[in-house]
């Protein structure tokens, strides 16, 4: 099966569009949700109610993009609804949750020193939330085994995303700064869930390809 052409980006706008039942829902709902908690107060204090909405934040993230992650490592072979998606979280979400909030911390302290670092973290690291809802024993290691064998692929995604990242964030930081209300924390995070959507789908069939590549290559038991 061929996953991807010429660009697995391209390729990854167009089948994400297989998942747009969850996909839609996950990104409205979660970007209302996100708006909703800094409803009180735009720019909370550090205090118990600045925790409480943080976590809750963090949780309704989390299972937001549990969701768009399952969805696009299905959307490679067809249509992916919601008991697919589900389904394909509730088996292993300790797993994926645990990874997550991994990854993220070593993003949040990268972009703590600078935004680069941050994006750098999630260049190296596009496929290990994938490989954990795939079931694989080790996300990190299958993570590095195909950027090994998509290399090439790799670096232009990567490259692009970083771009796109990059700009994104400047153009996100000066709306936000413009417009300091909920409105502004909706439209941010439409525009990314979508965007999260995206490239995940990108990143899902670019591991797919990879792992039909092993599959094929392992030798057959006679």
């Amino acid at each position: 099966m061929t996953y991807y052409r010429v660009s697995a980006l391209a390729s990854g706008f167009a089948r994400m569009w297989r998942g747009w039942s969850v996909i839609v829902p996950v990104v409205v709902v979660n970007a209302i949700l996100q708006a909703l908690l800094v409803w009180p107060d735009a720019t909370p204090m550090v205090d118990a109610l600045a925790v409480v909405v943080a976590i809750a934040s963090g949780l309704v993230f989390l299972i937001a993009y549990g969701l768009l992650n399952a969805t696009a490592l299905g959307v490679a072979d067809g249509h992916v609804g919601w008991p697919e998606a589900v389904s394909t979280l509730r088996g292993r979400a300790v797993r994926f949750a645990i990874w997550a909030i991994a990854l993220g911390v070593l993003t949040a302290i990268g972009l703590a020193f600078y935004t680069v670092p941050g994006i750098i973290v999630l260049d190296i690291t596009p496929f290990v939330l994938l490989a954990t809802l795939d079931g694989q024993n080790n996300p990190l290691a299958v993570n590095f085994r195909t950027i090994g064998r998509r290399f090439w692929r790799w670096l232009v995604t990567a490259l692009i995303m970083t771009l796109v990242l990059l700009v994104g964030s400047i153009l996100s930081a000066v709306f936000t700064f413009f417009t300091r209300n909920p409105l502004a924390s909706l439209g941010a995070w439409l525009v990314w869930g979508l965007f999260a959507a995206w490239i995940t789908t990108a990143w899902a069939l670019v591991y797919r390809s990879a792992q039909a590549e092993t599959a094929e290559q392992a030798p057959t038991e006679g």
